[in-house]
């Protein structure tokens, strides 16, 4: 008989109780890299081969960062069949500008950084994000849950930085948010309509 180990039978305790509490809720695992299948195989076989429980498998995708396109799409596609699970994506962006709100500088700042195809404009952002809704909506089986907005309301807000306890600190996302530097919603938001 192979034991499991102490953190997967802690894990596996765990979600026992809170589904006692709460059956309907879903232990979602969330990985970044979106784009790279090897490391998502990697970890998640070497997590099942342990008996932790989950029921969805989640993925950053930062197209700058983690990828194509079809790197996010191959990689939802098989993960979602290997391990049959829903898949969705936790976090996402882009720009709707290089130009920067607060003065602290952006994660995003340099036409060099984009994705190509996709400008930072309000246009852009709201293509690449529709892209990335389309590749989730794509998954087969239905097994595509959908995307999160990372962040999708964080505007340049004095006071309203990275550290809160430094009102000084600024926001290296302001310029990829959902809403402009004056509050008022971008084309992307659209996306989010059935």
């Amino acid at each position: 008989m192979r034991m499991r180990s102490t953190a997967a039978r802690t894990q596996n305790d765990e979600r026992q109780s809170y589904k006692a509490c709460s059956p309907n809720t879903k232990v979602v695992l969330h990985l970044a890299n979106g784009g790279d299948n090897g490391a998502f195989r990697w970890w998640f076989d070497n997590i099942t081969s342990r008996g932790v429980e989950f029921d969805v498998i989640a993925a950053s995708y930062y197209g700058y960062w983690h990828g194509s396109l079809g790197d996010l799409q191959a990689n939802l596609n098989d993960v979602s069949a290997h391990y049959g699970k829903d898949v969705l994506v936790a976090e996402t962006a882009y720009p709707f500008t290089l130009n920067d709100a607060d003065g602290w500088p952006n994660s995003i700042g340099t036409a060099g950084q984009l994705v190509a195809g996709y400008s930072a404009t309000p246009q852009g952002q709201a293509a690449n994000f529709r892209d990335v809704l389309s590749i989730v909506r794509a998954v087969p089986n239905g097994h595509g849950l959908g995307a999160f907005y990372w962040d999708a309301t964080w505007i340049a807000v004095p006071g309203n930085g990275w550290d809160p306890a430094n009102p000084s600190s600024g926001n290296a996302w302001e310029n990829q948010a959902l809403f402009d530097f004056s509050g008022h919603a971008l084309p992307a938001v659209e996306q989010y309509k059935p």
